[in-house]
């Protein structure tokens, strides 16, 4: 048995499975051609490349001259963004919009484009984590010419309605970029039935290698994204240099898996997580779930356990490995910037745990998460200041400043 603590953080990165791993390793030491060479190596190694490209194509019903493979998320949504919205620009079409419980990855990206001249609008989030339709209506107009929208918050695990906002956008003649990260693979994407314009997806959130992802592009919305005078033969014109075989076999046979085992592997997070929620609101006071509770990928949750400190919590927890936000911020003893964009009041977004479930996740594990958190939130509440005000029945609203009107468990 394994002496590591128990792994609750599969938001932030999957183990790759061995199945991956052992389709991957020959073409790291047998067949290791380059597939833009013309010799019977490099035609083994594209016709490898091919199908790889026809799993991924599968799992999320794209055609094939659709999909290109990238370095990950980040590089296909930094392509999307930077590329298409300076594209549309010729077009008339001066703004981007995105919200602002997007991934930093995005909002770096639209840090970048402002110096473009394009105008950046951020969408506020309702209480819940939500988009806010009424007011993307209002923006939306003959000016914007990109949307961007994370399908299943990192943080939360709140879905968003993507085929409605991607209605919405294309009635105002808009285009939507999708950020699929913690979505691929997990729930079914079937990019024609929600009318993706651009999608973006990582083959290590999805038990593959890290160092390779996906992004999709409609075929009529590639001229968006061409690198002027790049080889056609190159990623179908949109990403130069050497295309990473082993990294896209594996990222195909992470696709392949995910097609035939997303249905159970779903049923039993779902379970795991049903579980998890009712033994801490049988067990403490004052928890929080942060985000919506009708419209959420299950395997990401977002927890305040009201009257101790995240990072604290974290730490006090020795037998699980969770967050206390997002991998890429957590190292900031800040407010995270998706529970502020919720208006969570400080107290309630300082004490957030995020617990993500994956595939090798047990009944056994969830118990013993459950055990190590009671155990640990009844200790720092003893301690806690905060928690003798909240037992005391100071209005801690008025302190803090913002009222939560989500949903206390």
């Amino acid at each position: 048995m394994s002496s590591l603590p128990i792994y609750l953080d599969y938001a932030a990165t999957t183990p790759c499975l061995q199945s991956v791993l052992d389709e991957m390793i020959p073409y790291f030491t047998e067949h290791y051609g380059n597939p833009n060479s013309q010799h019977i190596s490099g035609r083994a190694a594209l016709d490898a490349l091919s199908i790889a490209r026809d799993k991924v194509c599968k799992l999320i019903n794209a055609d094939f001259e659709e999909v290109i493979f990238t370095s990950g998320t980040t590089e296909s949504s930094r392509i999307t963004i930077e590329r298409a919205s300076v594209s549309l620009m010729k077009t008339g079409c001066r703004k981007f919009v995105t919200t602002k419980s997007e991934h930093k990855s995005v909002l770096d990206c639209a840090d970048y484009i402002k110096s473009h001249s394009i105008e950046v609008i951020y969408l506020n989030i309702k209480n819940d984590g939500l988009i806010d339709f009424e007011q993307l209506d209002g923006i939306l107009d003959e000016s914007v010419g990109l949307v961007s929208v994370c399908m299943v918050n990192n943080e939360t695990g709140v879905l968003q309605d993507i085929k409605n906002i991607a209605e919405l956008c294309h009635g105002k003649g808009a285009l939507i970029h999708v950020d699929a990260t913690q979505a691929f693979g997990k729930i079914p994407i079937d990019v024609g039935e929600l009318d993706i314009d651009f999608m973006s997806a990582s083959g290590h959130k999805v038990y593959g290698p890290k160092g390779i992802g996906i992004l999709f592009y409609k075929k009529k919305n590639k001229k968006f994204l061409r690198v002027p005078g790049a080889n056609q033969e190159v990623e179908f014109g949109v990403r130069s240099g050497t295309v990473p075989v082993p990294l896209c076999i594996g990222m195909g046979k992470a696709s392949e898996i995910a097609l035939h085992e997303m249905k159970d592997d779903f049923a039993n997070i779902s379970k795991l997580h049903r579980i998890l929620i009712d033994a801490l609101k049988g067990s403490l006071d004052e928890v929080y779930i942060n985000g919506s509770a009708e419209s959420n990928y299950p395997g990401i949750l977002n927890v305040s356990l009201r009257g101790c400190e995240g990072e604290a919590l974290m730490m006090e927890c020795k037998r699980i490995m969770v967050s206390s936000g997002s991998a890429c911020t957590s190292n900031k003893l800040t407010i995270s910037h998706v529970l502020d964009a919720m208006s969570i009041p400080s107290d309630i977004a300082q004490s957030s745990l995020r617990i993500t479930i994956g595939k090798f996740t047990t009944e056994a594990d969830i118990m013993i998460a459950i055990d190590d958190i009671i155990t640990a939130t009844t200790k720092l509440r003893k301690m806690s200041p905060v928690w003798d005000m909240i037992t005391s029945g100071m209005d801690l609203d008025s302190i803090f400043e913002g009222k939560y009107c989500g949903h206390a468990v």
